[in-house]
């Protein structure tokens, strides 16, 4: 119940505020966005299709890898 109580203390603040911002007359400033940035341009996005692999057959057919020396896959098998 204490966080209801939190949540309409702090809409009365909002709207006492905002009361005041009409009543005084100052336009309130929207939060600009920030510019649409194509997901190409942040991710490496593949253009083509992968092939796909099994993970448990990679991992047998590539037991001599040193990358696998991190982890101990006797544990696994």
């Amino acid at each position: 119940m204490r966080q209801l109580g939190n949540i309409d203390f702090v809409e009365s603040q909002v709207r006492r505020i905002a009361a005041e911002v009409d009543t005084i007359g100052v336009p309130a400033k929207l939060a600009s966005s920030p510019p649409m940035i194509p997901l190409t341009a942040r991710y490496h996005i593949a253009q083509d299709v992968k092939k796909s692999l099994v993970l448990g057959e990679w991992l047998v057919n590539h037991q001599d890898d040193p990358a696998l020396k991190v982890l101990d896959l006797s544990a696994w098998w």
